[in-house]
């Protein structure tokens, strides 16, 4: 049974009421939070299980935002007592489960339970733009804030009088929403990437919700597939007539979130032209087409990022640029000047006739195996860092056909290898060469010693990294501190980073 976290919240009588935020981590959601509860005269706990010594990002936000003095932190394993002593209202940060103990005990105290983008939804007066996936939503994402944006000397999204919309984007992909909820009119777009952490508890969908795909991830938290995809669903699930979905047409988990759902649908896809929505032609063009006219936008070979993956993401983006106003050659301008974003098929050098790409927001085997598709030359791929209980199953089936070598890593490598070696053994292959490392420099050591020149020397680990699980299971506490050390070592290593 889904858990809904919506309650009726009235700003204007949050004044001297005990809120209690239960989760902190990196802070930058729960610090927002925290300024907006205290702008507003609420006495705020933080709760966190984990000690000071872990959180000292978050808690560093509270002292750069100058309300450190004003907000009580209840850390440590036995921060439930504290934090659930006796508040009025209880905020559930992302990641938290809904059913952990903290919560359990909240609700069975009938201490009412928000989150930070219930709160937002519930309050804002914008029209407002979410995207998720398991996949693509942070790059579709910043493709649509830069679309409405104007981004690329374009235009901006049209007014009713004409003129441009002002544009906020945030949500998973930057800042926290509810401390910008004062200065939103009528007349913003805000542009939400959304996790199925996030979504997960909301009671509310977006004006226009993109789905860029729905694959399998965080096993670990949703303890099922059917669960993670319900968690997406929401995304799609609350909206009304005048909401639009945009949904992946080649997906059929994704579009089966609209069955019931009564707002209109615009689709995109690689194979097939919808009836309204955008395609990739056969001339290898991006068009959007309403039924009765087309216009085509740009060519695929335009885009610089790379896989056919970052073409659906345009598609998709263009669609809600079609939707919110935007004229297609101003969408074009865009997608044409759009680089990529960091940790996502980023290259980072060139030496000897080798590429070497950092894409360690490939967190699963579902993200790597289009980064690796992503390339016609030969790929020397780097795998490993903490399982997520993932299947390599298919992964190993596309490093065995694509692959020169793998090297592996990590508390997944043992399982990888496994998935590597009955692959080549169902295709009767006796490549690709697989080599362990003992950490990243020696990955990136090996890698440079297999890649060939005309070969791609690719990180895309398909495993996470130890944030949240545990100390001694991975060297790294994020896939950005991940990335940027791959970048470094490529520089030291390798012989120089590109711009």
């Amino acid at each position: 049974m889904t858990l809904i976290f919506d309650p009726e919240i009235d700003p204007a009588e949050l004044g001297g009421r005990r809120v209690t935020i239960v989760g902190f981590g990196k802070g930058r959601t729960g610090s927002g939070l925290a300024r907006w509860l205290v702008d507003r005269g609420a006495k705020v706990t933080i709760s966190d299980r984990k000690p000071a010594g872990e959180l000292a990002e978050g808690i560093g936000r509270l002292r750069e935002m100058g309300i450190a003095d004003q907000v009580e932190l209840a850390l440590g394993p036995s921060s439930d007592d504290m934090a659930l002593a006796d508040p009025h209202l209880v905020f559930v940060m992302p990641g938290i489960r809904p059913r952990s103990a903290t919560i359990l005990r909240a609700r069975e105290r009938d201490i009412p339970i928000a989150t930070e983008l219930g709160l937002f939804f519930r309050l804002c007066p914008a029209t407002i733009v979410g995207i998720t996936g398991t996949k693509g939503k942070s790059t579709t994402t910043t493709l649509i804030g830069r679309i409405l944006q104007g981004a690329a000397g374009a235009e901006g999204a049209a007014g009713a009088d004409g003129g441009k919309r002002p544009v906020l984007v945030g949500g998973n992909i930057g800042r926290s929403v509810i401390e910008e909820l004062p200065t939103l009119t009528r007349d913003h777009i805000v542009v939400l990437e959304l996790s199925s952490f996030q979504l997960e508890t909301l009671g509310r969908s977006p004006h226009v919700a993109v789905v860029t795909n729905v694959l399998e991830d965080h096993l670990d938290h949703h303890g099922t597939r059917d669960e993670y995809v319900a968690a997406k669903g929401n995304i799609v699930r609350w909206q009304r007539p005048r909401d639009t979905a945009v949904l992946n047409l080649d997906d059929a988990t994704a579009m089966a979130m609209h069955e019931g759902v009564p707002s209109q649908l615009r689709t995109f896809s690689l194979a097939l032209r919808p009836r309204r929505g955008a395609y990739l032609d056969t001339r290898g063009r991006l068009v959007l087409t309403d039924g009765e006219r087309e216009t085509a936008v740009c060519e695929a070979s335009e885009l610089r990022i790379p896989g056919r993956h970052n073409v659906a993401n345009a598609l998709a983006a263009a669609i809600v640029g079609d939707l919110l106003g935007v004229a297609a050659d101003r969408i074009a301008g865009v997608l044409r000047s759009f680089e990529g974003l960091r940790h996502r098929l980023e290259p980072v050098g060139g030496s000897g006739g080798v590429l070497w790409v950092n894409d360690s927001q490939g967190t699963t085997p579902y993200a790597t195996i289009p980064a690796i598709a992503a390339y016609a030359r030969p790929v020397v791929v780097i795998l490993g860092g903490v399982s997520k209980d993932a299947d390599f199953t298919a992964l190993a089936d596309v490093v065995v056909a694509k692959a020169r070598a793998a090297i592996l890593m990590g508390q997944a490598a043992d399982d990888i290898a496994t998935a590597i070696g009955a692959a080549k053994r169902r295709a009767r292959a006796t490549g690709p060469e697989v080599v362990r490392a003992r950490d990243l420099r020696d990955a990136v050591e090996r890698a440079r010693a297999v890649a060939k020149p005309g070969d791609v020397v690719l990180l895309s680990p398909a495993a996470a990294t130890a944030a949240g699980r545990g100390a001694g299971l991975d060297e790294f506490s994020s896939y950005e501190e991940r990335g940027d050390r791959f970048r470094d070592l490529v520089r030291e290593l390798a012989g120089g980073v590109t711009a």
